[in-house]
């Protein structure tokens, strides 16, 4: 889990294409909730960065959030 987001880190984030606002561990699986400017740019370096890697068990799911709702109903969880 961690090598997947070690390769796309670089290819997402730091190429602006994405936000990595959230990210979600248990149970054996991780969740990464990405903001993503594109849906077809952002799955395009996805898919680039981890070509080499061979396949990774992950399912990407795609949706539609121009509020960021998701994200702010977890910061309203989040105690400070």
């Amino acid at each position: 889990m961690d090598h997947l987001e070690d390769l796309l880190e670089p290819a997402t984030e730091q190429a602006g294409l994405a936000t990595l606002v959230l990210v979600s561990t248990g149970e054996n699986l991780r969740e990464w909730t990405y903001y993503a400017k594109a849906e077809g740019p952002f799955l395009t370096a996805l898919n680039t960065a981890l070509a080499s890697e061979g396949r990774f068990p992950i399912e990407i799911h795609t949706a539609k959030d121009v509020k960021w709702q998701t994200y702010k109903q977890f910061r309203a969880g989040v105690r400070e």
